[in-house]
């Protein structure tokens, strides 16, 4: 039942109750340093800011300091989430709330795994939707943009394009 007192209000969206994480894998033919450093320390270079980020355009995506940050091309950091745990070569786990409250975050977590000698698969894991008022809009968005931003560092790290 519809409690709105007027009969033309939009519904609020619905909470994401239970909703499963979304799951992203990738293969790149590198190492789990080089997969993991490609990742992290040169993610300034692959992530598509034109499209997935929050200034736009003209912007610097970077880990730095505990966190992960965009500066805008105004120089305006915006911090996209927080570091949980950070292992080189192996995992990284952060909150993840680009653009909203970090009271509102989900969690990302990347484990980087070798798959065969010399190549690491990338296993992305963003859970977490529950804490978002609007979570299954979210949860349909970024199931539609991980493997997107995921094929961009594929082909950063020499990946097929």
């Amino acid at each position: 039942m519809d409690t709105s007192l007027f009969s033309h209000a939009p519904r609020e969206p619905e909470p994401a109750k239970n909703a499963e994480p979304v799951h992203c894998r990738v293969t790149v033919a590198r190492d789990s340093r080089e997969a993991f450093e490609g990742f992290t320390d040169l993610i300034h270079l692959w992530w598509p800011v034109e499209s997935h980020s929050v200034a736009g355009e003209g912007s610097h995506v970077e880990f730095e300091d505990k966190v992960i940050t965009e500066t805008s091309i105004q120089d305006e950091v915006l911090v996209w989430g927080e570091i949980l745990d950070w292992v080189p070569d192996s995992h990284l786990r952060l909150t993840w709330h680009p653009g909203t409250s970090p009271a509102a975050s989900g969690e990302l977590r990347i484990d980087f795994a070798e798959a065969a000698p010399g190549s690491t698969e990338i296993h992305l894991a963003h859970s977490g939707w529950e804490n978002m008022p609007d979570g299954q809009q979210q949860r349909a968005a970024y199931a539609a943009g991980w493997p997107e931003v995921l094929a961009r560092y594929v082909r950063f790290m020499g990946g097929p394009a």
